[in-house]
């Protein structure tokens, strides 16, 4: 009979892969927005096209570092206390086993199991400490071997996704002198790339194309626009 608690999930998004996927759609969608928002506001500050593209390179990689550093760190420290947490279940397993056997038949009444059927379980159950172990990690504290992080490959995946993003939006200034044309190209490349990754997102999760490419052209031709925005006040005010 196979272990109802080692069966793994084939859906992407609860899979292993589903921390890809949402690193990838994260980092992406940061890269482009953050790019694009911060290259609109010094389209219209009055500097050199090359001045621009420089300032968007150094602003993609800076970016792409900042999203790896946090990245690395958090997956760490979530490892750490998924370790921590472990650690302490078994320690209760081996030194407190009749409060955690109370523990499972609790669980289990909560689960509309009678008391005799919570009973026979958390006899059943009890009889094999990793078992037991499994269950207490994924009832009582809600951890998953899947949540594991990887703190290198975590933040590797979210610094290159970010860089990547931050391609595009570059892209035009290289092609066009004027930086005003080049930011209207940036814009409308940076919004259609946001309505792909929308698409590719929402397919994923099972929604409606339509709704995910939306969702991402609006959120970031909005931050672009207001990136714009501000590079064209703000030195108004300050001056």
């Amino acid at each position: 009979m196979t272990n109802p608690l080692s069966s793994s999930h084939t859906e992407a998004w609860h899979s292993p892969h589903g921390r890809r996927i949402r690193d990838v759609v994260l980092g992406m969608n940061d890269g482009l927005v953050t790019v694009v928002s911060f290259l609109g506001g010094l389209t219209e500050s009055a500097i050199s096209s090359r001045s621009v593209v420089l300032a968007g390179i150094m602003t993609g990689i800076a970016g792409s570092l900042s999203m790896f550093f946090g990245g690395y760190l958090a997956s760490k420290s979530q490892s750490d206390f998924f370790q921590r947490e472990r650690e302490r279940e078994w320690n209760e397993i081996h030194e407190l086993p009749q409060m955690e056997r109370n523990e499972v038949m609790e669980i289990l009444e909560r689960m509309s199991f009678t008391f005799e059927e919570a009973r026979l379980f958390t006899d059943r159950l009890t009889s094999n400490p990793e078992v037991w172990h499994e269950f207490m990690m994924k009832e009582e504290l809600g951890i998953l071997d899947s949540s594991k992080g990887t703190p290198l490959r975590d933040g590797g995946w979210l610094g290159l996704s970010f860089l990547l993003g931050s391609i595009p939006p570059i892209v035009p200034y290289f092609l066009e002198n004027n930086t005003g044309k080049a930011f209207n190209i940036a814009l409308f490349v940076s919004v259609l790339s946001l309505s792909v990754l929308g698409v590719f997102k929402s397919r994923l999760t099972h929604e409606p194309a339509y709704k995910g490419a939306l969702e991402m052209a609006l959120f970031g031709g909005i931050a672009a626009i207001l990136g714009l925005f501000t590079g064209s006040v703000l030195p108004r005010i300050v001056h």
